[in-house]
Formats: structure tokens, C-alpha cells, sequence
């Protein structure tokens, strides 16, 4: 809150919050108000059923950023059977106990109830004036409901207006919140939480069918049969998640001991500095701003920690010559991308890591090596981890120089763009390095010990050439 920016931006969020709760206490209000007028008591099994279910109602999906949550099944079910006003308090009902466990913020509890509220009238109200006989399904003696086709529409129709709805209100919260852009919130994080709201909206689609067909008492039955599910594939994907875990830890442990290993070979060839943490995470977070696939992604943190492990065929004293190179010096040195692609391809990583090293000095002109490869021949991750190298030896002492500032390798590298790199990847990077490569640093600086290890290597290195 010392910042001009911090105190323009809590307001934004408190705005955001004061007219989402207040149309979310209007809709309560009314819906409150229409109940009391209406002699008809069945809903109450649906309010009832929610509020059981609230507390257990979420199954995690492994592997994608969406849940199954069964308290949609019993409020998109209300919707259809009793309309708005039923479906309604049926949906604070739920979205008040479920949110006791997200949150222990007043004012976000809140903002979560008002926006299940405004989310429920806006899709349920939508829906019955484009449809006037949805939710008339379980009204007592009404005697009139959609046909199959069209109830199946109506509850289309209000299934994609409530996910609309709802993933917005709760995605602009975030996104005024953290000043990051609301459709890539969207995007990236309630996507694919259409899964659940189809899911429910199916659900509801098949009571009113059966209720329509075989009465109101059906509807205790599906949703007990639905409850029995949603336990099987509870414990289901928990499992899945638990070997998930596992994988992730095994990763985790490859990488460590890639990093490992990495570090040795780089003490034993030369005794420069190697930031290999800092180097993977710069492109890590450079590959997810320039589009990387997840695949990529893997393939470019390895490709970041190997990229040099070719210098192990460079004489050391070419490495550390505090001079210019020869042309046959440099010839010895420009054999290390070969030599490093070769060692890795005997490794038969899953994803193309070979390829990152054998092409991270090509040059965007053409004028690099091994293969001289120019523009889009060149793969991203190559263009990448070139961007990231070379920003990485400006900064970091050398033999034959001092290491640059920020400011004045950016400088040096902005002079090479569309010539050593890639012009429209390089703006990318000079738009985050600053953020990056703090964070990057402080990567690095945790690294103790294989800093230690790297420190002792070349410790007895020394010890054993005096000798």
C-alpha cells in the first residue's frame, strides 16, 4: 500500500466486491420473497441435498486444472425442476458451505456466495425467458413441461451462461487483485472447469426426464446413485493424483542428479562460474512467454543444465585463455555442440533434448554453427536457450572479459537482433528479464550444494596439478 499503483488498485477490488455482493443480496432477496408467495414445498429436498453435500462435493481431475463438483449436479437439478428462485437458494445454500473451506477472508466469502447467486439468477432467469416452461418440471400441479429437445436445450443454454458468469466473477476478482490479464487468467485456469458444469448440467438434464416420466421421488434416488459415483471416482483419482505425485518426484530426481552431474563435468573442464539454475530457470520462464509446448518445456530445462557438457572434449587451457581464440582454437570450441548433442542423444530423453544443444549457437542470419541453420529452421527451444546463453555470459565473469550489467548486456544484445537472434523472440525477452532474472538469482543462490560440490571438484583439480 505505499505505492500509487496499490492504492488505485484496492479500490478496484473493493468496487468489484461491493456490486457483486449487492446484486448477489438482491437476487437472494427476490428469489427469498418469490419462495414465500408460492405454496410448494419439494425444492426444500434440493436446498436440503445441497447443503449435505457441500462440504464432499469436489473430486480434483488429475492432469487438468478442473474439478467435478457434485453440488452442480443438485443445483442445476433444482434449476430445472423448480426455476429460478428455487435454484437460486439452493445454490447459496451450497456455495455458503463450500466456501467456509476455501476461504477465511470475510470479504471473500462473500464475493463467493454473491457471485453463486448472481451466477444461478442470470443463467436461470436467461434460460426461462428464452424458454417459459423451464423449471416448471417439478412445480405441484403444473401439468406442463418442456419437451425432450427443448429441455435439453434450455438446460444447454443455462448450463453455458452459468459457467460464463460465474468463471468471470471469480477470474476479474483475481485479475484486479494481481493486475494480470483476465481472459489468459480465464484461459489458462477456468477453461477447462467446463468439464464440471457439463457434467451437472447433464445430470440435471437426466432428473427432469425421469421426473417427468416417473415422478418427483425419483430424484432422491438418481442423486444417491450420483453420490455413489462421485465416491468411486473420488478414490479413483485420488489415486491416479497419488501416482501422479510420484512421477512428478521421480522428475524431480532425475533433474537433480542431471543438475548434479552437470555441475561435475563443468568443474572438471573449466573452473568459470556456471549459473546452470539460473540458466534453466530464465528458460523455463522465457519458453512459457514465448509459447513452448509442455514437451518443450521439459526438453528446454534439460537441454539448459547440458548445454555445455560438449566442452568436456575442449582443452581446458582453450576454455580459460584470457585472449582471443585462434581459428583452430575456435574450430575445437565450436565441435562442443556436436559432442554435447551426441552424448545427450545416447541418453534417448523422451523429448527432443539433443536438438536444443546441437542448434543453440546457430544464428538467426545464418551465420551460426554447426549447421548454419537461419530463421524458423532453427527450433524454438534453440532460439531460446541462444538468447539465454549469451544474457548469461555477458552478465558472469569470463577469462578474456568482466561481466557486463544488465543494462549493458541487454544493450549489446538489442544491436544483434535479427542477427545472432530471433528479433520478435528477443523483444519477448528483454519485456520480462528484469522480473526473471531476479527470480532466476535468487534459483541460483539456493543452490548450495552443488555449489559446494563444483567448489570442492575444482579444489582437488588444482590440489592434484600442483602436485
Amino acid at each position: 500500500m505505499n505505492t500509487r499503483e496499490e492504492q488505485r488498485r484496492i479500490p478496484a477490488v473493493a468496487m468489484l466486491t461491493i456490486v457483486v455482493v449487492a446484486a448477489g443480496a438482491a437476487a437472494i432477496a427476490i428469489a427469498a420473497a418469490h419462495r414465500l408467495v408460492i405454496n410448494e414445498h419439494a425444492w426444500l429436498v434440493m436446498a436440503a441435498l445441497a447443503l449435505l453435500i457441500a462440504p464432499v462435493s469436489t473430486i480434483k481431475i488429475p492432469g487438468v486444472k478442473a474439478d467435478i463438483v457434485l453440488g452442480d449436479v443438485v443445483t442445476f437439478t433444482c434449476a430445472a425442476l423448480f426455476g429460478p428462485s428455487a435454484a437460486v437458494i439452493a445454490a447459496v445454500v451450497d456455495g455458503a458451505v463450500t466456501s467456509l473451506r476455501l476461504t477465511k477472508s470475510p470479504g471473500k466469502y462473500f464475493y463467493n456466495v454473491a457471485v453463486c447467486a448472481v451466477s444461478m439468477a442470470a443463467a436461470a432467469a436467461s434460460t426461462r425467458f428464452a424458454f417459459p416452461l423451464f423449471g416448471q418440471v417439478g412445480q405441484a400441479g403444473s401439468g406442463v413441461a418442456l419437451a425432450s429437445l427443448e429441455q435439453l436445450g434450455a438446460i444447454a443454454l443455462f448450463t453455458f451462461i452459468y459457467f460464463i458468469v460465474s468463471t468471470i466473477l471469480v477470474a476479474g476478482h483475481i485479475a484486479v487483485s494481481k493486475r494480470i490479464g483476465l481472459l489468459k487468467l480465464w484461459r489458462e485456469n477456468f477453461l477447462w472447469s467446463s468439464i464440471s458444469y457439463i457434467a451437472g448440467g447433464a445430470a440435471a438434464f437426466t432428473a427432469t426426464l425421469l421426473v417427468g416420466r416417473i415422478g418427483f421421488f425419483v430424484v432422491p434416488v438418481v442423486i444417491a446413485v450420483m453420490a455413489f459415483a462421485f465416491a468411486f471416482y473420488r478414490t479413483y483419482f485420488a489415486k491416479v493424483e497419488l501416482a501422479n505425485e510420484r512421477v512428478e518426484s521421480i522428475e524431480k530426481l532425475n533433474y537433480n542428479v542431471i543438475e548434479t552431474l552437470a555441475a561435475s563435468i563443468g568443474a572438471m573442464t573449466s573452473s568459470v562460474s556456471m549459473n546452470l539454475r539460473r540458466v534453466d530457470a530464465l528458460a523455463l520462464e522465457f519458453g512459457r512467454v514465448a509459447g513452448c509446448s509442455d514437451e518443450e518445456l521439459k526438453a528446454l530445462r534439460v537441454a539448459a543444465l547440458l548445454h555445455d557438457v560438449g566442452n568436456i572434449v575442449v582443452p581446458h587451457q582453450i576454455l580459460e585463455k584470457p585472449g582471443s581464440l585462434s581459428s583452430e582454437e575456435y574450430d575445437l570450441v565450436k565441435q562442443h555442440v556436436k559432442v554435447g548433442a551426441a552424448m545427450v542423444q545416447a541418453i534417448n530423453f523422451p523429448y527432443p533434448v539433443a536438438d536444443i544443444i546441437r542448434h543453440h549457437h546457430e544464428r538467426f542470419d545464418g551465420c551460426g554453427y554447426p549447421g548454419r541453420l537461419k530463421g524458423d529452421q532453427i527450433p524454438l527451444p534453440g532460439r531460446i536457450l541462444a538468447i539465454v546463453d549469451c544474457y548469461d555470459a555477458l552478465t558472469t565473469d569470463r577469462p578474456y572479459r568482466s561481466r557486463l550489467t544488465r543494462e549493458n548486456a541487454l544493450s549489446v544484445m538489442h544491436e544483434n537482433s535479427g542477427k545472432m537472434f530471433d528479433p520478435m523472440l528477443l523483444d519477448k525477452f528483454l519485456a520480462i528479464v528484469g522480473s526473471a532474472d531476479d527470480e532466476a538469482l535468487k534459483a541460483q543462490s539456493e543452490a548450495v550444494i552443488v555449489a559446494e560440490l563444483r567448489t570442492e571438484i575444482i579444489s582437488q583439480i588444482r590440489s592434484f596439478q600442483a602436485a
